[in-house]
């Protein structure tokens, strides 16, 4: 099969037209990319060009912008070019030099397929380069996602979704090899520009495979770049069959219900690899592998052992793991003010129904958990609803001292998600009932009472 053979099936399978919109696509001046956009604009495709000049190598950065001008001048394709700070940037993100160039290209490039109303960026990560990434993630340690390489398409986050989202990048040239890429060039007598930092296996890990480490494999295997290919190729088909199985799997463990995620722990154990499982629900979730071995280890445990990551908190409760989303600390919690009368609704979890009724001999006060009835002239008014506060106590009816709110808790055995959970019911600033476990002493129904409030939770 020939390059432009590889690229149409490649298009093809990309699900993208000439007639389609433009393609932008991604220029160093590298042999690679200046292969991908000539072969692409020989096929009838209206591609416009990108230009990143990270203003990294001097002269030689500057020569790669004037090289790419001259080219896309000759042959009538619309090229815009674009420079960064990137030492600067790097240095105010606390990012790698590399890192930093790959945010910038790719929330540029994100920004103008969105400007041109683009169908795709195209970009020239060709074969060798897809065997560098499998070794390079094998040399780091991989799991099956590491091991397929790069996608023939990709949706790519930018480093700010609120400004420029994601966006949709090809790679064309990714079953065509270096040596054909340059000899497609060859043919055409057109030259390309050499960064001489790639020809320094000192400069990165990448360099050292690429110069080093692939020749030394080529005296074992002549064939080890197409070999790696092709193996790359069939973990991304057991990669589909690895999600799909995944995915039933974390169905069968997983429940959720308001905000809150749980796990149930005899489920996961009864999978066919339930560390596999709760690796593919926490790691998305920012929870390290390290953290996963030893939620793992500690499912046998006792409960109340809490992780955390970046945006989440993981417990182990009596018989799941329940996960939740980080909540702001150090601030006050708020209260809902209630009516008089009527339904409110003071979060996802809790609904309580609010009604006031004349006291007479046939009267009786309701002794469930989920009802609490007061002496509505011993309230102060409004009344409000908030979560439990550190310090909060309230006096018990039947009791004649103060009780911590958390030591009540924590005597009916509450897990830390479920005391969050809790909402104490204020009078003014005294709590009148941890809502759905304990009345306060000094609001009771007592043959003095004209009219009652009843709050119940539904």
């Amino acid at each position: 099969m020939t390059l432009q053979e590889h690229i149409n099936e490649a298009l093809q399978q990309a699900q993208v037209e000439p007639s389609g919109g433009a393609l932008l696509v991604g220029l160093s001046g590298g042999a690679d990319s200046v292969c991908l956009l000539l072969s692409l604009h020989e096929a009838g495709f209206p591609v416009e060009a990108l230009h990143c000049n990270f203003e990294l190598r001097g002269v030689a950065s500057d020569a790669d912008e004037a090289y790419c001008r001259r080219l896309c001048r000759e042959y009538g394709i619309p090229l815009r070019v674009r420079h960064f700070r990137t030492r600067s940037y790097a240095q105010r993100h606390h990012l790698s030099i590399e890192m930093a160039a790959r945010e910038l290209r790719y929330d540029w490039f994100a920004q103008e397929m969105k400007d041109r109303s683009a169908q795709a960026v195209a970009v020239a990560h060709h074969r060798d380069d897809q065997v560098e990434t499998l070794l390079l993630n094998l040399v780091r340690g991989a799991g099956i996602h590491g091991l397929t390489g790069m996608h023939l398409v990709g949706t790519v986050p930018t480093s700010d979704a609120d400004r420029h989202g994601t966006f949709r990048l090809l790679r064309p040239l990714l079953a065509v090899s270096r040596v054909e890429i340059e000899a497609w060039l060859r043919e055409r007598g057109v030259s390309w520009q050499t960064d001489a930092t790639n020809l320094d296996p000192q400069a990165a890990l990448r360099n050292r495979l690429r110069l080093e480490v692939i020749p030394l494999l080529a005296t074992l295997n002549p064939q080890i770049s197409e070999t790696l290919a092709a193996t790359c190729r069939r973990m991304a088909e057991a990669e589909a069959l690895y999600d799909d199985g995944v995915k039933a799997a974390v169905e069968r463990v997983v429940q959720k219900r308001g905000g809150e995620t749980r796990l149930s722990i005899a489920s996961l154990l009864s999978q066919t690899s339930p560390r596999t499982v709760l690796h593919e629900v926490l790691a998305p979730l920012g929870f390290t592998s390290a953290q996963v071995a030893e939620v793992f280890a500690h499912l046998d445990g006792q409960p109340g052992r809490l992780w955390t990551s970046a945006g989440w908190r993981l417990l182990r409760d009596r018989d799941s793991l329940v996960l939740r989303p980080q909540e702001p600390t150090g601030s006050k919690p708020s209260a809902t003010v209630l009516p008089l009368e009527g339904v409110v609704d003071v979060d996802e979890n809790l609904r309580l129904l609010i009604r006031r009724e004349v006291v007479t001999k046939d009267f009786r006060v309701p002794h469930d958990a989920h009802t609490a009835c007061f002496d509505l002239e011993k309230l102060t008014l409004p009344l409000a609803v908030r979560k439990v506060d550190t310090g909060d106590t309230i006096q018990p009816f039947g009791m004649s001292g103060t009780k911590l709110v958390s030591d009540l808790l924590t005597d009916r055995k509450l897990t830390l998600f479920e005391k969050e959970c809790t909402r104490v019911l204020l009078s003014g600033d005294r709590i009148a009932w941890v809502v759905g476990h304990r009345v306060a002493a000094g609001y009771e129904i007592d043959e003095h009472t004209r009219f009652a409030m009843i709050i119940r939770i539904c």
